[in-house]
């Protein structure tokens, strides 16, 4: 006989001067842990709200799982120390590629994957573009970027202080697809 399902506290509280972040206590991290966390990692919170439900909050998550469980093509599996994680490709600022290495950043962490550059292009979304030889860029991640005269291009993500490079190559239609990402934007 199975064991009973235990119903588990959520508690959410709301500091408009602290960090955004998640924090997850547990007796022991188990493989539901480590699905819940790979889902909230995630997901794009827009807002913190002060109060909410949290049987609402709990039928989301698991409602997610099911989505996922359903199409797991909408996420991308990249290694970090050994374990397996699935993350959301909007939540990858860029690919790069090192010594025949490739790897995912985030805003927080680096991630590798066994996938080339060239496969991550044909199966990434479409606001993914090849900005070098080694690197592919997610447009809708870039916050700023600085054209040097005689080098490339650097480009900064906003919450990171990671930047990466357009090689004057590529810079031209990097610049355009940009363009038009922000004018699609602005007319919706």
């Amino acid at each position: 006989m199975a064991a009973p399902k235990r119903r588990h506290r959520v508690e959410i509280s709301a500091d408009p001067n602290g960090p955004e972040k998640i924090v997850i206590h547990c007796r022991e991290v188990t493989d539901d842990i480590r699905r819940l966390q790979a889902e909230l990692e995630g997901f794009e919170f827009s807002a913190v709200a002060d109060r909410v439900d949290n049987t609402d909050f709990t039928d989301r998550v698991d409602n997610a799982f099911r989505t996922d469980a359903a199409d797991p093509g909408n996420r991308l599996s990249l290694k970090l120390g050994g374990q397996e994680h699935l993350v959301a490709p909007g939540r990858i600022l860029f690919f790069e590629s090192e010594d025949g290495k490739v790897a995912a950043h985030t805003a927080e962490r680096i991630y590798r994957t066994e996938k080339k550059l060239y496969e991550l292009e044909e199966e990434l979304p479409k606001y993914f573009m090849r900005v070098s030889k080694g690197c592919v860029l997610n447009l809708k991640a870039v916050s700023w970027l600085k054209r040097e005269f005689t080098g490339p291009c650097r480009v900064g993500f906003a919450g990171s202080d990671k930047q990466a490079y357009v090689s004057r190559m590529y810079f031209k239609p990097f610049r355009e697809k940009l363009d038009e990402m922000n004018s699609h934007e602005r007319r919706q």
